[in-house]
């Protein structure tokens, strides 16, 4: 062989070696980037931008988007100012009209910046539901967690709380939405708070770890709750709030003390939630591999923990589970699978029409009705019926 063809060979090899260390380093650098959207506190709205046309007494007229074509109730948040709006009334190729109520502040035509809010409410109890509360403090093990107490409206009633554990990025609003059914059915509610939240003590690291330390600070709403009355608690958790129930019912000594959960799109399975999100921007499933591997190099997790699929023996008490049939965060079907491996104890309800967390606000009555029947029913139960059932 030549040294021109030994040489020639040299520089393709050095070329492909080159090749292969920019693949290497871009795929390692777009694991990092969209790991740090699973594992970086974010606290900027989550919004879906809407453009107000125009405004009518009792209706808005929005441009017309898969957001605001959605069916059901959604908060309309401005600069300055927040709405509710209600069901689509009237919508052509380019707008879209629905009806308008609780306008806070100016709502006019052209603005900048409008969005699009699935927690509906914004606020506290008292300002946006009407309900009484108390602003009290979780004493967790970083510090001072804030939480809404709203007390249930029997004294009798009290012995049975709600925990309502919010999901990732997001705080206690999120549950505005529920506190009149929870109330209404008997139960004193504490909307919590967790580390890296607005106002909550940062983790040691800065950065999220899919529930596998937020839920001592479950733990520690859950012992403030026993500490004030409760004998028995409801868990009640958006997204990866059901992370945070799943590693409490899992790790801790109050699990037992849990008579009921309601899960609301819960993350139950990280690994499924990686791939399904690859998936919808177009990749392969295994395309999820380089952020799961660059999660494991920022937290170091504990995989087989964060399915709750693999520990189903943990669950064996009533559970109501919502899941919507149109959710692009969390795939519908892990909830699908969690209901069929948990015969007897899981109430499922997958709704059509709604997007990630959106199973209330497509039909408000309905999501109520079932809510309150099934808590009514728990409150009508002994501990040991329901541990036996």
């Amino acid at each position: 062989m030549s040294w021109r063809r030994i040489r020639r060979r040299s520089r393709w090899a050095i070329a492909a070696a080159g090749l292969l260390v920019v693949i290497v380093l871009g795929v390692a650098a777009a694991g990092w980037h969209f790991s740090s959207a699973v594992l970086v506190p974010e606290h900027d709205p989550w919004y879906d931008p809407v453009e107000v046309e125009a405004v009518v007494p009792g209706r808005v007229v929005l441009d017309r988007s898969e957001a605001t074509l959605r069916p059901g109730y959604y908060g309309l948040v401005w600069h300055g100012g927040h709405a509710v709006v209600g069901p689509v009334l009237d919508e052509d190729s380019d707008s879209v009209t629905r009806r308008l109520r609780e306008v806070q502040g100016y709502l006019v035509p052209a603005l900048a910046e409008a969005g699009f809010d699935s927690s509906v409410y914004s606020g506290n109890p008292a300002t946006a539901r009407g309900l009484p509360f108390t602003e009290v403090a979780v004493e967790g093990e970083l510090g001072e967690l804030p939480a809404w107490l709203v007390p249930a409206p029997r004294r009798e009633a009290t012995a049975t709380w709600a925990i309502v554990v919010h999901g990732i990025n997001d705080d206690p609003q999120v549950g505005l939405r529920i506190l009149p059914t929870l109330r209404r059915a008997g139960l004193s509610s504490l909307s919590i708070t967790y580390r890296d939240d607005l106002g909550a003590p940062s983790s040691p690291d800065g950065m999220h770890h899919q529930g596998l330390t937020e839920w001592r600070d479950l733990e520690a709403a859950a012992r403030y709750a026993l500490a004030h009355g409760a004998r028995r608690l409801v868990l009640v958790g958006y997204s990866m709030g059901g992370a945070l129930i799943g590693q409490f019912m899992q790790h801790s000594p109050l699990a037992s003390r849990a008579s009921a959960l309601v899960l609301d799109a819960p993350a139950l399975d990280w690994n499924a939630i990686l791939e399904f999100n690859a998936e919808r921007m177009g990749y392969p499933a295994f395309a999820a591999l380089p952020v799961k591997w660059a999660i494991d190099l920022r937290i170091n997790p504990d995989w087989q923990s964060l399915d709750v699929l693999q520990h189903t023996e943990d669950f064996h008490l009533p559970t109501l589970l919502f899941h919507g049939d149109d959710d692009k965060v969390v795939p519908i079907e892990t909830s699908e699978e969690f209901a069929t491996e948990l015969p007897g104890w899981v109430t499922y309800y997958a709704v059509p029409e709604a997007g990630h967390t959106q199973s209330w606000n497509v039909n408000p009555p309905l999501y109520e009705r079932r809510l309150e029947r099934f808590l009514v029913d728990q409150l009508n139960r002994s501990p040991r019926q329901s541990q036996a059932r």
